[in-house]
């Protein structure tokens, strides 16, 4: 499943909340997580290529576990 960049939430590729971008459709979870990523592209895009290798078994892991409790919480600071 893809990973949404924004919060590192797993989304499928039916949901409608997706932007191609450098030649490669990024998917959302949330339309704030999209409206994020469409804010400041390059920075999610550069962050998810960087950690792709090894995503699942990165250091990041915690932090991700965190939106999942509480949904998308970038939205809350």
């Amino acid at each position: 499943m893809p990973i949404d960049p924004v919060c590192g939430m797993e989304v499928s590729e039916d949901t409608g909340l997706k932007v191609e971008y450098g030649g490669k459709v990024y998917y959302f979870c949330s339309p704030g997580c999209k409206a994020e990523f469409e804010a400041n592209p390059e920075k999610y895009a550069g962050m998810e290529g960087m950690g792709h290798s090894h995503h699942s078994h990165s250091g990041h892991h915690g932090h991700h576990m965190g939106h999942r409790r509480g949904g998308c919480g970038h939205m809350h600071f």
